[in-house]
């Protein structure tokens, strides 16, 4: 496993403590979109970032998979 994928529910529990629900979490090293995956799956709001182009394909697929795909801006 890449160090840049982490289990989503490892995440979980730091979102629940660190985000109040309908709040905004900003990640601005998105990489993989383990942070974003999680934070969407707590009904919590999301912006994330990631300059690597080969990150963002990967990024997008898995958020599209998990229903909590964006538009990329």
């Amino acid at each position: 496993m890449s160090w840049r994928k982490r289990p989503v529910a490892a995440l979980l529990p730091l979102v629940e403590a660190f985000c109040p629900v309908g709040g905004l979490v900003l990640d601005p090293f998105a990489s993989l979109g383990s942070s974003l995956v999680a934070v969407a799956h707590l009904g919590r709001d999301w912006l994330g970032i990631e300059q690597e182009p080969d990150y963002m394909i990967t990024l997008t697929c898995r958020e599209a998979w998990h229903g909590t795909a964006r538009e990329a801006a």
